[in-house]
């Protein structure tokens, strides 16, 4: 009599066959996603970094700088970016999602720069009939 073997003693194997086209990529082990994390942290930090720098420089009003849209919408932007960055090359996200995610923030940024001008005339009101 034989018998079928459970999961658990099912063989494992760890690399690809070689009848496979493809290799198996699975989720990168925890030390390269820690030190993923780490080099994105590094990086938002060198970025407010050189914000503060140039705050002090220009000798602007962090107030005002901080409540600005444009400033949570940078903000924003970076943190996706980092985020999406980590999480595919942790092997978390596949290609065609990160793409799609880093297509949509290139549109978004590109939808957002437009001239003054174009956008005060965009907000004027009709004239009225009389």
């Amino acid at each position: 009599m034989t018998e079928n073997p459970t999961p658990s003693q099912a063989p494992v194997t760890s690399t690809p066959s070689a009848a496979s086209s493809s290799p198996v990529v699975g989720p990168a082990p925890y030390p390269y996603i820690a030190g993923l994390s780490i080099l994105a942290t590094l990086g938002l930090v060198v970025m407010w970094w050189v914000f503060w720098s140039a705050i002090a420089k220009t000798k602007e009003s962090a107030h005002d700088v901080l409540m600005s849209p444009s400033f949570f919408r940078v903000v924003t932007v970076m943190g996706v970016i980092a985020a999406t960055v980590v999480l595919s090359l942790a092997g978390r996200l596949e290609g065609n999602i990160t793409g799609a995610i880093l297509s949509g923030i290139v549109g978004y940024v590109l939808g957002q720069m437009h001239s003054p001008a174009r956008s005060l005339e965009n907000t004027k009101e009709p004239p009225k009939a009389a």
